[in-house]
């Protein structure tokens, strides 16, 4: 990529005994919307501390705006990184909060940021230790957003948030990413959500890549067969299986390659039947997290 914004090369963090990154090598493009997608513990939060300067790498190179981002004020002031439990003094409040912010970051917009304050339903004389779970997350995405950072990091941004209020997060970031295009990369362990947000998806898994793609490639990237057990064995010779069950209520296989009309017309012509894989499913594949033969012991 030209106009990587984040690069890294056999990036690795080794905490005593536990690798939580692996020699990661990674890209990511100015003006995208990435999510970094991995279960709890993949080391999703290590590679954004490490991005933020706020963590210290073992190994390899981790460059952003193409430069190291440990006590580099000229990359800081340009990067925001907010996560889920971030914690201010407790007794200041919202509205002094933002304040700070304006002077810490040269694109912060304090207008814009006391709109969504109002949006939000907050009160900005409200204590931030006042806050529920939901409602500091809610602050806490609305202060990094209003940022307006060539780089903006979220990670697990809208725990505790209702679903409603969830809804209309993503609503104003895909706004808010058309009338002001930066690099947001948001941290999750789930998809199903972000699928609409997202321009990219990076899954890691062990602190290693399993996946960098655009979210339209990835969507296309794998198809699933049912059918007659013995036609789904003869067709899947010689593939990629990434799933795969044979049981008398279901039979059928996770294919992972391109899905392309020749595809589907030899399926098709083999007798079974084809559909397109969500991006969830697949991630839930390529991590191995599909339970179904362990679920069998518990009956």
């Amino acid at each position: 990529m030209n106009n990587a914004l984040v690069k890294c090369e056999n990036l690795k963090k080794q905490y005593d005994k536990k690798t939580a990154l692996n020699n990661l090598s990674l890209s990511i493009e100015e003006n995208s919307i990435t999510g970094l997608i991995g279960r709890n513990g993949s080391g999703k939060t290590t590679l954004m501390k490490i991005l933020s300067g706020q963590l210290d790498k073992t190994s390899g190179t981790a460059l952003v705006f193409g430069e190291n981002p440990a006590d580099n004020i000229r990359v800081l002031e340009n990067l925001v990184y907010t996560y889920h439990n971030f914690s201010y003094q407790k007794d200041l409040t919202l509205k002094v909060i933002l304040e700070n912010y304006d002077i810490m970051f040269p694109a912060f917009d304090l207008d814009f940021a006391n709109k969504l304050l109002k949006f939000f339903e907050l009160n900005g004389k409200m204590k931030y230790k006042a806050l529920s779970q939901g409602m500091a997350s809610i602050f806490n995405f609305l202060a990094a957003l209003s940022c307006r950072c060539k780089l903006t990091m979220f990670d697990e941004p809208v725990l505790g948030m209702d679903i409603t209020v969830r809804k209309a997060a993503y609503d104003i970031l895909l706004r808010e990413y058309a009338e002001n295009p930066r690099t947001f990369i948001i941290s999750s362990h789930l998809l199903s959500e972000l699928e609409g947000v997202l321009s990219d998806i990076l899954l890691i898994e062990n602190g290693e890549k399993l996946l960098h793609s655009n979210i339209d490639i990835m969507r296309n990237s794998a198809y699933r067969i049912d059918g007659d057990w013995t036609k789904i064995q003869k067709y899947i010779a010689g593939k990629k299986i990434i799933a795969l069950q044979n049981s008398p209520m279901q039979s059928f296989a996770v294919v992972y390659e391109p899905l392309s009309e020749t595809v589907k017309t030899d399926v098709l012509n083999a007798g079974l039947d084809i559909s397109p894989v969500h991006a969830e499913d697949l991630y839930v594949y390529l991590t191995k997290q599909n339970k179904e033969e362990a679920l069998k012991c518990l009956w």
